[in-house]
């Protein structure tokens, strides 16, 4: 099944612009339909606790202001999608609580593109989470850091492998996007040195698929499992990295962090997410 429905996460931050910037070549290379989407709920101006009441006048005031940026945010969408078939670009407008209406709206889309988290936009109402939307949408996240551009989808693609339920959905989730000219390295971390014949079923199954795939082992470094993966992409080329996200519980993560969420931080190339 290939790629035909994308959904972009857009509130206007500079990770959303990323995001949609790569959905926009994606909807071009799989002949797609791409559908922006703003999820957002009311200021927290609107209904903050103060001293005295606010004058009606101010908080109409301050939904106006609301109603305009986002009419600038849908105006900037259309711009940055011109290019592309206007039968095939859609655009939502979804007010409720901003992940769990993009979560809603995921679970009928092939793939859901988004930045990362911008605490400094001033727009908390409409601030998503790509770690709650990979966690419960059901769907595979794609998340692109905030300075990516590229002209071309990249045909080199990393999987980080390690046998576990999240890898092995990823890998199938990430099949469409994996066509016959991608180059697949297929990552494990560690010392096995029979590394090659535990991968040998995954690399037959890409193979099968028409896939060139090929076996990568590294070491552990010192900087951890994150630091490892994030090693060889960039000593591979890699422009597209695919792996199955938050193995550990949301608090585990939020306390501790974690290789989930160290590469999302730290990583120059678009990162594919199942969970």
């Amino acid at each position: 099944m290939s790629c035909k429905n994308i959904l972009v996460a857009y509130n206007g931050t500079k990770g959303a612009e990323a995001a949609l910037s790569l959905g926009c070549l994606m909807a071009q290379n799989y002949d797609a339909h791409l559908t922006g989407i703003l999820t957002h709920a009311l200021p927290a101006s609107l209904f903050t606790s103060y001293s005295a009441p606010i004058p009606q006048s101010a908080m109409d005031q301050l939904e106006d202001a609301d109603r305009e940026h986002r009419a600038k945010i849908r105006k900037n969408f259309e711009a940055a999608t011109a290019n592309l078939l206007a039968e095939k670009t859609h655009y939502m407008d979804v007010f409720g609580e901003a992940d769990e209406k993009l979560m809603e709206a995921a679970r009928t889309f092939d793939v859901v593109l988004m930045g990362n988290v911008d605490k400094d936009n001033g727009f908390a109402h409409m601030e998503i989470h790509p770690d709650v939307i990979t966690r419960n949408s059901g769907r595979p996240v794609l998340v692109v850091p905030d300075d990516f551009k590229a002209e071309k989808l990249s045909t080199k693609v990393l999987l980080a492998w390690d046998g576990r339920r999240a890898a092995a959905r990823a890998m199938l989730d990430a099949m469409p996007y994996l066509e016959d000219n991608t180059e697949v390295t297929v990552l494990t971390v560690g010392k096995d040195p029979d590394f090659e014949t535990r991968l040998r079923p995954i690399l037959q199954h890409l193979e099968r698929h028409n896939i060139r795939a090929k076996a990568l082992q590294k070491p552990k470094g010192k900087g951890g499992i994150a630091a490892t993966i994030l090693d060889a992409v960039d000593e591979t080329g890699t422009g597209f990295l695919v792996m199955g996200a938050y193995e550990h519980s949301k608090l585990a993560e939020d306390l501790f962090g974690g290789v989930t969420n160290t590469i999302l931080q730290k990583t120059d190339v678009p990162v594919f997410m199942s969970h």
